[in-house]
């Protein structure tokens, strides 16, 4: 009878091993910078949907800005001399905040600050407050909100209602003239040490005074 063959010797199973734990720890690096990238990948589009939203809704609020109705308001037509001041200057943008005075736009709880009521032919009146128009007149609703960066987050005021719209922010860049108001934002996520400027230069429909 044939002897049987020897059987693997130590040295091939250490090799073997050897190998085997190589093989897992390259698979476990790649794994792991594919993972990092993925995070870092996913950070980066939440920062850049954060941006599009809120300039978009910056950009909405800007075209309304100087909205007060169908027809130009007089002196006349105002009660509080408050009222007349801020319509004057609808558009006030400072180096870090951006403040806006025009028809309410849906979805914004309480009270607007004032109440434009008009017959829309030849008669107007502001109103503080909120309104409801008698017969033959139409209310339209005008609030001041106001736009600033505090702790990482840009904040939204409005009749004294305080709201963060979003996180990671850094800084809230605001320029108005030449009838545009040029907004620049910066997004940060600190964990994943990312930075990204976003712009956008919107067309103002009553430009009013350039501050």
């Amino acid at each position: 009878m044939k002897r049987g063959q020897a059987g693997a010797g130590l040295v091939e199973v250490l090799l073997a091993v050897a190998l085997g734990a190589l093989l897992l720890v390259t698979a476990s690096q790649l794994f792991g910078q594919a993972y990092q990238a993925w995070r870092l990948q996913g950070a980066a589009a939440r920062l850049q949907d954060d941006a599009r939203l809120v300039l978009q809704r910056l950009a909405e609020d800007i075209r309304m800005a100087g909205m007060f109705g169908c027809l130009r308001l007089e002196a006349a037509d105002f009660t509080d001399p408050q009222a007349a001041l801020a319509f004057a200057r609808p558009i006030e943008a400072n180096a870090d905040s951006l403040t806006l005075v025009g028809a309410e736009l849906p979805g914004l709880l309480g009270a607007p600050d004032w109440t434009v009521l008009t017959d829309c032919r030849s008669w107007a009146q502001v109103l503080r407050g909120q309104h409801v128009p008698g017969d033959a007149l139409l209310a339209l609703p005008v609030r001041r909100v106001t736009y600033r960066v505090r702790n990482g987050s840009l904040m939204f005021t409005s009749n004294a209602q305080h709201a963060g719209l979003v996180d990671n922010v850094r800084a809230l860049r605001v320029r108005h003239g030449d009838g545009r108001v040029d907004i620049e934002l910066l997004m940060q996520d600190r964990e994943h040490r990312l930075e990204q400027r976003h712009a956008v230069s919107v067309a103002v429909r009553n430009p009013g005074d350039d501050a």
